[in-house]
């Protein structure tokens, strides 16, 4: 089996405000907004982001009964330490600032309203001896 496109789900007793941090931070448009659901993706991306109510009757109860989030979503940006900025202007916590890491990434955590974990990355050139060391040789 292969999956035609990818979906992610979050669910808060806030969809619109969660949906409100992707589209202003993470340059996601609203595909489909019922209140209780809303979809995002960028373009015309094969994958996209829900967002739904907790306690909406399409979500198990035992989902609904979750409160803290431990999925991380992953964001590829062209500038890590712009939406950093623009984030932080915007009253928004960082969980960790900035860092660039020898394989190749640079990158920070954030949580959006509703705790769901996001890694916020750009890619960058790994360094060259971290590279000699584990890419080169496989």
């Amino acid at each position: 089996m292969q999956p035609a496109a990818f979906g992610a789900t979050v669910v808060t007793d806030r969809p619109s405000d969660v949906a409100a941090f992707y589209t202003q931070y993470l340059d996601l448009q609203v595909g489909i907004d019922l209140g209780w659901f809303i979809t995002l993706r960028r373009g015309t991306a094969d994958w996209e982001l829900a967002i739904c109510e907790r306690g909406h009757p399409t979500v198990p109860a035992a989902v609904s009964a979750q409160t803290e989030s431990t999925n991380v979503f992953g964001f590829i940006v062209d500038d890590v330490d712009k939406v950093a900025a623009l984030l932080v202007e915007g009253g928004v916590r960082l969980e960790t600032e900035p860092v660039t890491e020898v394989f190749g990434q640079r990158h920070f955590f954030v949580r959006d309203p509703a705790g769901t974990w996001i890694d916020v990355i750009q890619l960058v050139e790994p360094d060259p001896e971290w590279a000699t060391a584990n890419l080169e040789s496989r």
